[in-house]
Protein backbone atom coordinates (compact mmCIF):
# COMPACT_ATOMS: atom_id res chain seq x y z
CA UNK A 1 0.00 0.00 0.00
CA UNK A 2 1.33 3.10 -0.96
CA UNK A 3 2.49 5.59 2.42
CA UNK A 4 0.25 9.04 1.89
CA UNK A 5 3.49 11.64 1.50
CA UNK A 6 4.16 13.93 4.40
CA UNK A 7 3.78 16.95 2.34
CA UNK A 8 0.07 15.93 2.03
CA UNK A 9 -0.61 14.25 5.45
CA UNK A 10 0.33 17.92 6.61
CA UNK A 11 -1.44 20.04 4.29
CA UNK A 12 -4.28 18.21 4.95
CA UNK A 13 -3.90 18.35 8.86
CA UNK A 14 -3.45 22.47 8.69
CA UNK A 15 -6.83 22.08 6.43
CA UNK A 16 -8.75 20.30 9.08
CA UNK A 17 -6.97 21.98 11.87
CA UNK A 18 -8.39 25.77 10.50
CA UNK A 19 -11.70 24.37 9.16
CA UNK A 20 -12.90 21.41 11.60
CA UNK A 21 -11.06 22.04 14.91
CA UNK A 22 -10.79 24.54 15.76
CA UNK A 23 -13.97 26.63 15.18
CA UNK A 24 -16.06 23.60 15.95
CA UNK A 25 -14.23 21.56 18.97
CA UNK A 26 -12.14 24.07 20.27
CA UNK A 27 -15.36 26.73 19.20
CA UNK A 28 -12.87 29.91 18.93
CA UNK A 29 -14.68 33.30 17.71
CA UNK A 30 -14.30 34.16 14.27
CA UNK A 31 -11.72 37.09 15.06
CA UNK A 32 -9.66 34.32 17.22
CA UNK A 33 -9.66 32.07 14.06
CA UNK A 34 -8.57 34.49 11.77
CA UNK A 35 -5.64 35.45 14.41
CA UNK A 36 -4.58 31.64 14.35
CA UNK A 37 -4.90 31.52 10.29
CA UNK A 38 -2.67 34.40 9.82
CA UNK A 39 -0.05 33.44 12.72
CA UNK A 40 0.06 29.89 11.00
CA UNK A 41 0.31 31.88 7.48
CA UNK A 42 3.21 33.60 8.60
CA UNK A 43 5.25 30.88 9.46
CA UNK A 44 4.61 29.16 6.17
CA UNK A 45 5.84 32.41 4.36
CA UNK A 46 8.92 32.34 6.32
CA UNK A 47 9.32 28.77 5.40
CA UNK A 48 8.71 29.45 1.75
CA UNK A 49 11.22 32.86 1.55
CA UNK A 50 13.84 31.69 4.39
CA UNK A 51 14.39 27.79 3.73
CA UNK A 52 12.85 27.65 0.13
CA UNK A 53 10.32 25.05 1.21
CA UNK A 54 7.53 24.27 -1.56
CA UNK A 55 4.14 22.55 -1.18
CA UNK A 56 6.34 19.63 -2.22
CA UNK A 57 9.02 19.87 -0.04
CA UNK A 58 6.78 20.58 3.07
CA UNK A 59 7.62 17.65 5.52
CA UNK A 60 8.24 17.47 8.92
CA UNK A 61 11.17 18.95 9.83
CA UNK A 62 10.17 22.06 8.57
CA UNK A 63 8.96 22.30 12.25
CA UNK A 64 12.05 21.54 13.52
CA UNK A 65 13.48 23.25 16.87
CA UNK A 66 15.90 25.20 15.52
CA UNK A 67 13.59 26.48 12.53
CA UNK A 68 11.25 27.21 14.73
CA UNK A 69 13.65 29.23 17.35
CA UNK A 70 14.96 31.38 14.08
CA UNK A 71 11.42 32.26 12.99
CA UNK A 72 10.57 33.73 16.45
CA UNK A 73 14.23 35.75 16.06
CA UNK A 74 13.08 36.55 12.84
CA UNK A 75 9.45 38.27 13.73
CA UNK A 76 10.79 40.16 16.34
CA UNK A 77 14.37 41.65 14.32
CA UNK A 78 12.61 41.86 10.80
CA UNK A 79 9.00 42.18 11.71
CA UNK A 80 9.58 44.12 14.57
CA UNK A 81 7.27 42.39 16.64
CA UNK A 82 6.72 42.46 20.21
CA UNK A 83 7.50 39.97 23.18
CA UNK A 84 3.26 39.46 23.34
CA UNK A 85 2.74 38.83 19.68
CA UNK A 86 6.00 36.66 19.02
CA UNK A 87 4.20 34.65 22.26
CA UNK A 88 1.54 34.12 20.55
CA UNK A 89 2.53 33.12 17.19
CA UNK A 90 4.28 30.39 19.27
CA UNK A 91 2.07 29.32 21.06
CA UNK A 92 -0.54 28.89 17.76
CA UNK A 93 2.28 27.19 16.72
CA UNK A 94 2.43 24.94 19.51
CA UNK A 95 -1.14 24.16 19.12
CA UNK A 96 -1.13 23.24 15.47
CA UNK A 97 2.34 20.76 16.57
CA UNK A 98 0.00 19.17 19.17
CA UNK A 99 -3.17 18.72 16.23
CA UNK A 100 -0.70 17.39 14.03
CA UNK A 101 1.06 14.60 16.63
CA UNK A 102 -2.53 13.54 17.78
CA UNK A 103 -3.56 12.91 14.30
CA UNK A 104 -0.04 11.30 13.38
CA UNK A 105 1.75 9.70 15.57
CA UNK A 106 5.40 10.26 13.28
CA UNK A 107 5.27 13.88 14.19
CA UNK A 108 5.09 13.35 17.99
CA UNK A 109 9.17 14.30 17.87
CA UNK A 110 8.00 17.99 16.46
CA UNK A 111 5.09 18.62 19.07
CA UNK A 112 8.10 17.82 21.83
CA UNK A 113 10.61 20.01 20.82
CA UNK A 114 7.98 22.41 19.89
CA UNK A 115 6.80 22.37 23.51
CA UNK A 116 10.52 22.36 24.99
CA UNK A 117 11.03 26.43 23.37
CA UNK A 118 9.89 28.83 26.10
CA UNK A 119 7.93 32.53 25.53
CA UNK A 120 9.86 35.45 25.62
CA UNK A 121 10.06 37.59 29.04
CA UNK A 122 7.48 40.50 28.32
CA UNK A 123 7.60 43.50 30.30
CA UNK A 124 5.09 43.97 32.59
CA UNK A 125 2.97 47.18 31.38
CA UNK A 126 1.26 49.59 33.98
CA UNK A 127 -2.24 50.09 33.06
CA UNK A 128 -2.71 53.93 31.97
CA UNK A 129 -5.30 55.24 34.54
CA UNK A 130 -8.19 56.99 32.13
CA UNK A 131 -10.53 59.24 34.18
CA UNK A 132 -14.42 59.45 34.52
CA UNK A 133 -13.75 63.06 32.64
CA UNK A 134 -11.63 61.69 30.09
CA UNK A 135 -14.53 59.48 29.29
CA UNK A 136 -17.03 62.72 29.44
CA UNK A 137 -14.73 64.91 27.58
CA UNK A 138 -14.48 62.00 24.12
CA UNK A 139 -18.20 61.79 24.54
CA UNK A 140 -19.14 65.63 24.62
CA UNK A 141 -16.61 65.75 21.10
CA UNK A 142 -19.25 63.59 18.89
CA UNK A 143 -21.41 65.70 17.23
CA UNK A 144 -24.97 64.27 17.83
CA UNK A 145 -26.23 67.03 15.73
CA UNK A 146 -25.56 64.55 12.44
CA UNK A 147 -26.51 61.06 12.25
CA UNK A 148 -23.76 59.49 12.10
CA UNK A 149 -22.40 61.39 15.09
CA UNK A 150 -26.15 60.17 16.98
CA UNK A 151 -25.06 56.85 15.70
CA UNK A 152 -21.18 57.39 17.25
CA UNK A 153 -22.67 58.41 20.89
CA UNK A 154 -25.09 55.67 21.06
CA UNK A 155 -22.34 53.06 20.11
CA UNK A 156 -19.30 54.33 22.55
CA UNK A 157 -21.47 54.63 25.45
CA UNK A 158 -22.64 51.38 25.25
CA UNK A 159 -19.23 50.23 24.85
CA UNK A 160 -17.62 52.28 27.85
CA UNK A 161 -20.87 51.42 30.22
CA UNK A 162 -20.98 47.53 29.05
CA UNK A 163 -17.16 47.23 29.42
CA UNK A 164 -17.90 44.67 26.44
CA UNK A 165 -15.11 44.12 23.86
CA UNK A 166 -15.84 46.28 19.94
CA UNK A 167 -16.57 42.94 18.28
CA UNK A 168 -19.09 42.28 20.76
CA UNK A 169 -20.76 45.63 20.39
CA UNK A 170 -20.52 45.27 16.38
CA UNK A 171 -22.01 41.70 16.09
CA UNK A 172 -25.21 42.78 18.24
CA UNK A 173 -28.31 42.43 16.46
CA UNK A 174 -31.75 43.71 17.17
CA UNK A 175 -32.68 40.09 18.68
CA UNK A 176 -29.93 40.70 21.61
CA UNK A 177 -31.73 43.94 23.30
CA UNK A 178 -33.77 43.47 25.99
CA UNK A 179 -34.88 46.86 26.60
CA UNK A 180 -38.63 47.03 27.93
CA UNK A 181 -38.02 44.40 30.42
CA UNK A 182 -38.04 45.97 34.03
CA UNK A 183 -34.37 46.01 33.78
CA UNK A 184 -32.96 46.69 30.39
CA UNK A 185 -30.27 44.34 29.16
CA UNK A 186 -28.44 43.00 26.30
CA UNK A 187 -27.37 39.05 25.67
CA UNK A 188 -23.42 39.39 24.33
CA UNK A 189 -20.98 36.72 22.25
CA UNK A 190 -18.26 36.88 23.78
CA UNK A 191 -14.61 34.88 23.46
CA UNK A 192 -15.31 31.18 22.37
CA UNK A 193 -18.93 32.01 21.84
CA UNK A 194 -19.94 32.00 25.34
CA UNK A 195 -23.13 34.20 25.85
CA UNK A 196 -23.44 36.35 28.86
CA UNK A 197 -26.28 38.73 29.73
CA UNK A 198 -25.19 42.37 30.64
CA UNK A 199 -28.06 44.50 32.62
CA UNK A 200 -28.04 48.12 31.49
CA UNK A 201 -28.03 51.44 33.34
CA UNK A 202 -31.66 53.28 32.88
CA UNK A 203 -29.49 55.94 31.05
CA UNK A 204 -28.15 53.29 28.79
CA UNK A 205 -31.67 52.15 28.09
CA UNK A 206 -32.97 55.38 27.13
CA UNK A 207 -29.89 56.31 24.65
CA UNK A 208 -30.40 53.01 23.43
CA UNK A 209 -34.48 53.33 22.80
CA UNK A 210 -34.09 56.63 21.28
CA UNK A 211 -31.60 55.19 18.58
CA UNK A 212 -33.32 52.19 17.58
CA UNK A 213 -36.57 54.51 16.99
CA UNK A 214 -34.15 57.00 14.93
CA UNK A 215 -32.22 54.07 13.48
CA UNK A 216 -34.99 50.98 13.06
CA UNK A 217 -37.68 52.74 12.86
CA UNK A 218 -40.08 50.38 10.70
CA UNK A 219 -40.54 46.56 11.20
CA UNK A 220 -36.76 45.68 11.78
CA UNK A 221 -35.48 42.51 11.45
CA UNK A 222 -34.88 40.64 14.83
CA UNK A 223 -31.30 39.20 12.63
CA UNK A 224 -30.78 43.03 12.21
CA UNK A 225 -27.70 44.62 13.46
CA UNK A 226 -28.10 47.19 16.08
CA UNK A 227 -24.67 49.33 14.62
CA UNK A 228 -24.53 49.21 10.86
CA UNK A 229 -22.83 51.90 8.27
CA UNK A 230 -25.15 55.20 7.68
CA UNK A 231 -25.20 54.55 4.02
CA UNK A 232 -25.71 50.96 4.36
CA UNK A 233 -27.81 48.53 5.50
CA UNK A 234 -28.75 46.78 8.94
CA UNK A 235 -28.01 43.63 7.63
CA UNK A 236 -24.12 44.96 7.01
CA UNK A 237 -21.79 44.53 10.02
CA UNK A 238 -19.45 47.70 10.54
CA UNK A 239 -15.73 46.87 10.87
CA UNK A 240 -13.85 47.98 13.92
CA UNK A 241 -11.43 49.50 11.66
CA UNK A 242 -13.87 52.15 10.74
CA UNK A 243 -14.84 52.53 14.27
CA UNK A 244 -11.16 52.93 15.38
CA UNK A 245 -11.15 55.80 12.60
CA UNK A 246 -13.80 57.51 13.99
CA UNK A 247 -13.00 57.26 17.44
CA UNK A 248 -9.49 58.44 16.67
CA UNK A 249 -10.90 61.45 15.26
CA UNK A 250 -13.00 61.95 18.55
CA UNK A 251 -10.08 61.58 20.86
CA UNK A 252 -8.33 64.37 18.60
CA UNK A 253 -11.20 66.57 19.30
CA UNK A 254 -11.36 66.05 23.04
CA UNK A 255 -7.55 66.17 23.23
CA UNK A 256 -6.52 69.71 22.30
CA UNK A 257 -4.48 71.61 24.35
CA UNK A 258 -5.04 68.81 27.09
CA UNK A 259 -2.62 65.94 28.23
CA UNK A 260 -4.55 63.71 30.04
CA UNK A 261 -5.92 61.66 27.27
CA UNK A 262 -3.49 59.28 25.81
CA UNK A 263 -2.95 59.56 22.37
CA UNK A 264 -3.33 55.83 21.59
CA UNK A 265 -6.52 55.81 23.35
CA UNK A 266 -8.18 53.04 21.16
CA UNK A 267 -11.82 51.01 21.33
CA UNK A 268 -10.18 48.75 24.08
CA UNK A 269 -9.43 51.56 25.99
CA UNK A 270 -13.27 52.00 27.15
CA UNK A 271 -13.03 48.22 28.29
CA UNK A 272 -9.71 48.72 30.77
CA UNK A 273 -11.71 52.60 31.48
CA UNK A 274 -14.68 50.62 32.88
CA UNK A 275 -12.77 47.96 34.54
CA UNK A 276 -11.14 50.47 36.70
CA UNK A 277 -14.36 52.90 37.25
CA UNK A 278 -15.92 49.94 38.55
CA UNK A 279 -13.33 48.91 41.03
CA UNK A 280 -13.43 52.77 42.24
CA UNK A 281 -16.89 52.80 42.51
CA UNK A 282 -16.72 49.44 45.21
CA UNK A 283 -17.30 46.66 42.75
CA UNK A 284 -15.08 43.99 43.56
CA UNK A 285 -12.69 42.14 41.40
CA UNK A 286 -14.73 39.08 41.50
CA UNK A 287 -17.78 41.07 40.18
CA UNK A 288 -15.88 43.02 37.26
CA UNK A 289 -14.11 39.46 36.39
CA UNK A 290 -17.83 38.27 35.76
CA UNK A 291 -18.58 41.61 34.22
CA UNK A 292 -15.99 41.34 31.56
CA UNK A 293 -16.70 37.57 31.05
CA UNK A 294 -12.83 36.69 32.21
CA UNK A 295 -12.10 33.20 32.88
CA UNK A 296 -9.29 34.40 35.34
CA UNK A 297 -9.01 36.88 38.16
CA UNK A 298 -5.67 37.44 37.00
CA UNK A 299 -6.30 38.86 33.97
CA UNK A 300 -9.20 40.81 35.35
CA UNK A 301 -6.23 42.39 37.53
CA UNK A 302 -4.20 43.71 34.53
CA UNK A 303 -6.97 45.24 33.29
CA UNK A 304 -7.36 47.45 36.03
CA UNK A 305 -5.14 51.09 36.41
CA UNK A 306 -5.40 51.73 40.25
CA UNK A 307 -2.64 52.48 42.92
CA UNK A 308 -1.43 49.82 44.78
CA UNK A 309 -3.49 50.98 48.01
CA UNK A 310 -6.67 50.50 45.60
CA UNK A 311 -5.41 47.26 44.47
CA UNK A 312 -4.95 45.54 48.32
CA UNK A 313 -8.47 47.19 49.49
CA UNK A 314 -10.13 45.62 46.62
CA UNK A 315 -8.54 42.08 47.56
CA UNK A 316 -9.19 42.41 50.76
CA UNK A 317 -13.22 43.50 50.01
CA UNK A 318 -12.71 39.98 48.19
CA UNK A 319 -11.44 38.02 51.10
CA UNK A 320 -13.93 39.38 53.18
CA UNK A 321 -16.90 38.01 51.24
CA UNK A 322 -15.32 34.98 51.13
CA UNK A 323 -14.63 34.45 54.87
CA UNK A 324 -18.23 36.09 55.94
CA UNK A 325 -19.74 32.97 53.32
CA UNK A 326 -17.72 30.21 54.68
CA UNK A 327 -18.02 31.35 58.27
CA UNK A 328 -22.16 31.56 57.67
CA UNK A 329 -21.60 27.95 56.34
CA UNK A 330 -19.85 26.81 59.05
CA UNK A 331 -22.00 27.78 61.94
CA UNK A 332 -24.71 26.61 59.95
CA UNK A 333 -23.79 23.21 60.03
CA UNK A 334 -21.35 23.37 63.23
CA UNK A 335 -23.92 20.87 65.09
CA UNK A 336 -24.14 18.23 61.90
CA UNK A 337 -22.79 14.83 62.53
CA UNK A 338 -22.30 14.26 58.42
CA UNK A 339 -18.74 14.83 57.92
CA UNK A 340 -19.35 15.12 54.10
CA UNK A 341 -22.02 17.66 55.16
CA UNK A 342 -18.83 19.46 56.71
CA UNK A 343 -17.04 19.64 54.30
CA UNK A 344 -19.78 20.67 51.65
CA UNK A 345 -19.99 18.04 49.93
CA UNK A 346 -23.73 17.65 50.49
Amino acid sequence: MKTKAEHSIIADAIHEWHTVYLPCIRNLSHNALKSYGEGMGIYIDFLESSKGVTSNTLCGECFRKDWIEEWIAWLKEVRKCSPQTCNHRLSILKNFLRFLAHKKIQFIKYDCDAAEIKRMQQPKKQVEVITKDTIKRIFASINTRTLIGKRDFALFNLLYSTGTRIDEILSLRLSALHLNETKGYILVLGKGNKQRTIYLLNSMVRILRHYVKLFHPANPLPSDFVFFPIYGHANKKITSEAISKRLKMYVRIASQGLLEIPVDFHCHSFRHARATHWLEDGVNLAQIQKLLGHESIETTMKYVGVSSEQMIQALCSMEDNLTLGVEKKYKKIRNKDSLATVLGLR
